[in-house]
């Protein structure tokens, strides 16, 4: 993927430098895999992309999340939350990263008008800028709401008794492990320097925890193989992830959006360069070693890990979407003025070029039935 960037200014870089020179010594004379240098250039305190000042959510950042790109988004999740809240009783909502705190205002000013606001809002963010600056919008867009908003920056030793946990392009920010197959072979692809100091990929066999994770996910066709060179990745992690955020609440439903595919789709031999990308001012490209800690760093989610995930968790899967299945059912063309804005918005959301199918949903449950509640128009689980 060539990709005309701009370039960064003398103050990015000199933040992205700082960050440089950490990771160049973490990795010294040897290399650094690929999910550990992930997490430096997303996470370290201060310098990591979600850590640090920077403005990187909506126009004057670098990229746009539904949440962003239209109010929309959070009032089909009220009608959804809507339904439900018979069931639900007194609940919670748990939103996992809340980014600018966009979502979270417009979802208790949507659940507002409905009568079913919950009874306190936690958002678990462990960056505490993002923090502050999320502190700020709610200061300016929240005048009169009757919810508390707490933050957790870790889990929760007692878990809440009912909550909605809601977590929106999430999944993709998880650090990966970078595999390449070859000659029948199975290599892992990490971070090492060459002779001028700058960050280059270096190939060794793969571990073999590594190994395992690969042979589950991929075809036998991939693995098996001498006349492919096949590039992807694997999120080692996921399982984990799942796990502790289920432990949140007692019962409750957990919502994951994000962009990705099924299995089957995620390693196809036409998707042999994988899906990592990096996004930098709103430009996408593929040199995720270019400026670590001023660019974002994603991989697509393997929804079916996911799915099993969350049956190794206690959870139940009970839907498997497109957004724009999951927003339709949640009568996301309710209200519509049909002005330009709105129509450009929606466009947005719901077209299959744009996000509509791009982006997938995920509605697990824990000790709660939600049969005959309409979360989508069209249920995808069998393709999982």
């Amino acid at each position: 993927m060539k990709a005309d960037l701009p370039e960064p200014d003398a103050q990015l870089l000199a933040h992205s430098n700082k960050l440089k020179s950490l990771i160049q010594q973490r990795i010294g004379k040897s290399s650094l895999n690929f999910e550990d240098f992930m997490r430096m250039c997303l996470y370290s305190e201060g310098l990591g992309y979600y850590t640090s000042h920077l403005d990187i959510f909506g126009a004057s950042g670098d990229f746009i999340t539904s949440p962003e790109t239209s109010p929309y988004f959070a009032q089909a999740f009220s009608s959804h939350i809507e339904a439900m809240h018979r069931q639900l009783g007194k609940f919670s909502i748990i939103e996992i990263g809340a980014g600018s705190g966009r979502f979270a205002v417009d979802l208790i000013k949507a659940l507002q008008t409905k009568d079913c606001q919950p009874v306190n809002y936690y958002i678990l963010e462990t960056s505490k800028s993002l923090q502050k600056r999320q502190q700020q919008y709610f200061d300016k867009h929240l005048n009169d709401q009757n919810c508390r908003i707490i933050w957790i920056d870790s889990m929760q030793k007692q878990p809440i008794d009912c909550g909605v946990v809601i977590a929106n392009e999430v999944l993709d920010a998880l650090p990966v492990r970078l595999v390449s197959i070859h000659g029948g072979e199975i290599y892992e692809r990490c971070v090492g320097l060459d002779n001028q100091q700058n960050f280059v990929f270096a190939e060794k066999p793969a571990e073999q925890s590594i190994r395992n994770v690969v042979r589950e996910r991929l075809p036998e066709r991939l693995l098996n193989t001498d006349k492919i060179n096949y590039q992807t990745e694997v999120n080692v992690q996921i399982d984990d992830f799942v796990r502790d955020i289920a432990t949140l609440v007692n019962k409750g439903v957990f919502f994951y959006i994000d962009y990705g595919y099924p299995q089957h789709e995620y390693y196809h031999e036409q998707r042999s360069m994988g899906t990592l990308i990096s996004h930098f001012q709103h430009v996408a490209h593929d040199d995720p070693l270019r400026w670590p800690g001023i660019q974002d760093i994603t991989a697509s989610v393997d929804f079916t890990a996911l799915a099993e995930a969350a049956l190794k968790a206690g959870l139940s899967v009970d839907c498997y979407t497109t957004q724009a299945h999951f927003l339709m059912a949640g009568q996301v063309l309710t209200g519509v003025q049909g002005d330009l804005q709105d129509t450009r918005q929606l466009k947005k959301l719901l077209l299959p070029g744009e996000m509509g199918e791009r982006f997938q949903v995920m509605a697990l449950t824990k000790n709660i039935d939600l049969e005959g509640f309409e979360l989508t128009m069209r249920d995808l689980r069998h393709r999982l």
